[in-house]
């Protein structure tokens, strides 16, 4: 039944499998927001609930996970995608994927000026100066707002006028570097600074988990409690003064 769900690893079992032990004060055991760590969670809770018998819902949440996971997989190949585009100066492709790569209209509208922004240099830069104008009307021109400054669409525009792109762009070092630091300037907002991680969790192996695993893990948690409870029972009565004194 559970062979249906996304490949998951086990830092949940492996944080609290056997343990009474407390955590240290401002140390979490489990990390919520850790995907593989939900992951488990949400294996618990399809054994549970196919233990009890509720099949409709075991098939629900099943289905649910792995679109979640399949989207997730598209998402990242889209990432992969559009990172090859950009070095590779394919335009046309990099468009059609930044719908699918970039999350959010501003976010995507972002990337689009400095990608097209880059797309003009380099037309520039090859003496292509009707393309280049072409390439600033149409692409950029709607796009304006999304310029880091009103200054810098304005330098844009008198490069066209100018001989060679270093009299604005100093830091001008050709097609190939400018590819590369455009993507630099946006790891965090496509996801690329751990690709190989990424590409590593999908090949993880399914946990097995020991029968009914979620009323283990809420035995252990009720077993704590009480031992602290009464642990601290016998400290409040040893430190209580006696009726004798």
């Amino acid at each position: 039944w559970h062979q249906a769900l996304p490949p998951v690893a086990a830092p949940l079992s492996r944080q609290m499998n056997g343990t009474n032990c407390p955590p240290a004060a401002g140390k979490l055991l489990v990390d919520g927001q850790d995907a593989r760590t939900k992951q488990e969670i949400l294996q618990m809770i399809v054994q549970y609930l196919h233990d009890e018998g509720y099949t409709a819902a075991v098939a629900t949440v099943q289905d649910e996970a792995n679109v979640r996971s399949l989207d997730a997989q598209r998402a990242r190949t889209a990432v992969r995608r559009l990172r090859r585009a950009v070095l590779d100066g394919d335009w046309p492709e990099m468009e059609k994927l930044v719908p699918r790569a970039i999350a959010g209209t501003c976010e995507q509208k972002a990337f689009l000026y400095a990608a097209y922004r880059l797309q003009f240099l380099e037309l520039l830069d090859g003496g292509e100066q009707h393309k280049a104008f072409t390439q600033l009307t149409k692409r950029l021109k709607p796009l304006e707002s999304c310029a880091p400054s009103p200054a810098e669409f304005r330098d844009l525009c008198y490069l066209l006028t100018c001989r060679s792109v270093h009299e604005v762009v100093r830091d001008w070092e050709g097609a190939a570097a400018a590819r590369e630091s455009l993507l630099q300037q946006h790891e965090v907002l496509l996801e690329l600074q751990q690709p190989e991680a990424a590409e590593e969790s999908e090949a993880l192996l399914e946990v097995v988990l020991p029968r009914a695993r979620l009323l283990q893990l809420l035995q252990q948690a009720a077993e704590w409690q009480v031992e602290s409870a009464r642990r601290r029972v016998i400290r409040s009565s040893a430190s209580a003064p006696s009726a004798s004194a």
